[in-house]
């Protein structure tokens, strides 16, 4: 063969590869817009020129969302979200990949209408970033960024604001063999599934046709506080105290209560300092109070 065509044939397979290479790698840099599974774009990861399906459900233990104002420990599903509170979420893949593993993951967060519930922020820019476009909106989809070995992300979430009720989770995540020939080629299996969580009410008015003089004190407290109200009607009346990341402290009342005023002391002398929720029920309605333990 002509050697000037041989090394035009060379020439142009190494610019195919580098542009097949340039295509695969853009696959893995981040999850397209809307992949997470949610009912506004009704999309995953297993898309055309993306990852293959079918869509699998994950197990109980294949994945992990932990929330927390600090530490983000406390698990999402059964949490209860404060207005306006900037939390902490963690996103772990407990399922392994064995060879070469590639993960990647995208979960977005709305409320009952389907719209932005909260605002998302990336913590690590390395890890983890937000893609939105003209077609999603507002709607913020968290995902991997260079999608690589790690299967732990974080990313910090503010609730949104008072009234916007539950808040659903919605994500998808991809865990990959990948081959060694061609790592970056897009497969493995693609998971999906979402958590509820529900806002944990606070405001007087949630209350106010059961109970009247809402008082708790001393607040700040030290090593016991007192709740004290009058109660329009006899109920049946309980009472939690919680973190702020949303976790059950104690049990304080459960007791079928007589109308007119009720008084009860309780001792937190166990617990560390702190800001803590004091919830109060009375039937359906409630209302929450924040406390300081100094």
């Amino acid at each position: 063969m002509n050697k000037k065509y041989i090394l035009l044939s060379i020439f142009l397979v190494a610019i195919f590869a580098t542009l097949n290479v340039t295509s695969v790698k853009s696959k893995i840099s981040s999850p397209p817009v809307g992949s997470a599974g949610d009912p506004f774009t009704g999309t995953t990861c297993a898309q055309s020129s993306c990852h293959v399906g079918p869509v699998q459900t994950p197990g109980a233990s294949d994945v992990s969302l932990n929330i927390g104002t600090g530490n983000p420990t406390t698990p999402l599903a059964g949490f209860d979200y404060v207005p306006g509170t900037v939390y902490n979420i963690a996103f772990v893949i407990n399922l392994f990949a064995t060879t070469n593993p590639f993960y990647g993951f995208q979960i977005v967060a709305l409320d009952a209408s389907n719209a932005k519930a909260g605002t998302m922020a990336v913590t690590n820019q390395v890890n983890t970033q937000i893609i939105t476009s003209v077609a999603t909106g507002t709607r913020q989809y968290m995902g991997h960024h260079s999608a690589n070995n790690t299967h732990v992300w974080s990313f910090r979430w503010t609730a949104p604001a008072a009234g916007t009720g539950p808040v659903t989770f919605y994500y998808a995540y991809n865990i990959c063999n990948a081959s060694s020939a061609t790592p970056t080629t897009p497969q493995g299996t693609i998971y999906h599934s979402s958590v509820t969580i529900q806002e944990l009410p606070s405001g007087i008015e949630n209350i106010s046709d059961k109970i009247s003089e809402l008082n708790v004190f001393p607040n700040p407290i030290n090593n016991e506080f007192g709740i004290a109200f009058d109660l329009i009607e006899a109920g049946t009346v309980t009472s939690q105290l919680y973190s702020l990341d949303g976790k059950l402290m104690k049990e304080l009342i459960n007791a079928k209560t007589p109308q007119g005023h009720f008084m009860q002391q309780f001792d937190v002398q166990d617990l560390p300092s702190g800001i803590y929720l004091a919830k109060l029920n009375v039937g359906d309605a409630s209302v929450t109070k924040k406390i300081i333990k100094q």
